[in-house]
């Protein structure tokens, strides 16, 4: 699959006889072409189908894809049939776009589930390219679980988010009467485990080792019907899992990143106090006037040690938009100098700036530069 699919249910479990909305937020992690985007909904009154009135979804209008190099708007078609209700989002254009930060938000409302507790499957199929030339059908399904009307499973949340190395976490979380089991792994290959904790709605966590997920589901006795929430607890300073780990030359600690706040024609300079990376990003607009980002550095005493510059050329509105990244060595003491600008004058108002984005990470430090 080239796209991947968020579902949100309102209200998380859908109940049996009662309306409901779904929400399908659609991203790609890499750039990918689509042609369309196609969810198919079982229609009845069995354990397996979800909606006995299909007549009653009303889909709501797309959001996100407005841009012309992004499908220039996107519609959801509709068509019936025997055991399934379909809607298709189709791109104005002939193709559209995704990326992670440019998602497609699909919402179906009334959705009235039957009055048969079980879970159904909502069908998602997908036509997308790499390229734009070479295309591919692909298909995904994801469980929609109906509950009886009052039920109610939420607010999974642990306490704290982040716990020190062999420290504990108490999860939280409410429930109607129902099978619970949790499970957790540790992120890292850390030992995980296995509870029924269907008698209470908290629990203390072993102790923690390394980041941990946790996965808690309620299930419906005598039904198919399971709803999983899921949660992570981070832990600082986890153990280190490797395997044939060998250093030949000298190691150095990296810092956490900090972001530096830049903007288009406002040269930024600070001086590293440390030595470290520098980390950017520009991207000029589809069709629009090619964008650049100017990196100069001066050594301490003086001497220019590079001057450097990254442009962005995105006036092809056909290709999907990329950007220029780079990452340069700074030594402590250096002092950095950032301009941001357009490659050449523009020929007119430009109304979307290009993005720019500049991320620090020292060796052996925490220092934040201004």
């Amino acid at each position: 699959m080239l796209l991947s699919y968020d579902l949100a249910l309102d209200p998380d479990p859908p109940q049996t006889g009662r309306p409901c909305l779904l929400r399908l937020t659609v991203r790609a992690t890499a750039p990918a072409f689509c042609r369309k985007i196609t969810l198919s909904l079982p229609t009845g009154t069995g354990a397996a189908h979800f909606t006995a009135a299909p007549d009653a979804i009303t889909p709501r209008p797309v959001r996100g894809g407005e841009d012309a190099d992004q499908g220039g708007g996107w519609r959801l078609t509709r068509a019936d049939a025997a055991g399934a209700v379909t809607f298709t989002a189709l791109p104005t254009r002939p193709r559209g776009w995704l990326l992670g930060v440019t998602p497609l938000t699909l919402e179906l409302a009334g959705v009235t589930a039957n009055a048969t507790p079980g879970t159904a499957t909502l069908r998602i199929e997908e036509e997308t390219s790499e390229d734009g030339l070479t295309w591919q059908t692909q298909v995904t399904e994801l469980p929609l679980p109906k509950f009886p009307d009052g039920f109610l499973f939420g607010d999974l949340r642990p306490e704290p988010l982040m716990v020190l190395n062999g420290g504990h976490a108490e999860l939280t979380w409410r429930g109607s009467p129902a099978v619970y089991t949790l499970t957790w792994a540790g992120e890292h290959g850390g030992s995980g485990g296995q509870a029924d904790v269907s008698d209470v709605t908290s629990w203390l966590s072993p102790p923690l080792r390394d980041t941990t997920a946790f996965r808690l589901a309620a299930r419906l006795p005598g039904s198919t019907a399971e709803r999983v929430l899921t949660t992570l607890v981070t832990v600082a300073l986890p153990h280190l899992r490797t395997h044939d780990l060998t250093a030949t030359g000298k190691v150095r600690l990296i810092g956490a990143g900090h972001s530096i706040e830049i903007g288009r024609e406002r040269p930024h300079t600070f001086q590293s106090d440390t030595d470290g990376l520098l980390i950017g990003r520009v991207q000029a607009v589809a069709g629009a006037t090619p964008a650049q980002m100017e990196v100069t550095a001066l050594a301490d005493g003086g001497g220019q040690e590079y001057r450097l510059t990254f442009t962005s050329d995105n006036a092809d509105s056909s290709k999907i938009p990329a950007e220029t990244p780079f990452d340069l060595p700074v030594r402590r003491g250096t002092t950095i100098t950032i301009t941001c600008r357009y490659a050449r004058p523009p020929a007119g108002p430009e109304p979307i700036e290009p993005f720019f984005s500049l991320l620090w990470l020292p060796y052996g430090s925490t220092n934040r530069i201004m």
